[in-house]
């Protein structure tokens, strides 16, 4: 997984987001959009939908 200081602008701004979110939905929102930006190499198996 990259180091935060390795991600795009656009994806810290979610990561950001995200932790300031107070609704389930728009933390779910931030977290997919940095994940579907390709921010992240490698998703966690505790976080997998298989």
């Amino acid at each position: 997984m990259r180091r935060l200081s390795q991600l795009s602008e656009s994806c810290r701004t979610h990561l950001e987001l995200a932790l300031a979110a107070d609704d389930p939905a728009e933390k779910d929102y931030h977290i997919r959009s940095v994940m579907q930006a390709g921010c992240v190499e490698e998703v966690p198996d505790e976080f997998r939908g298989d």
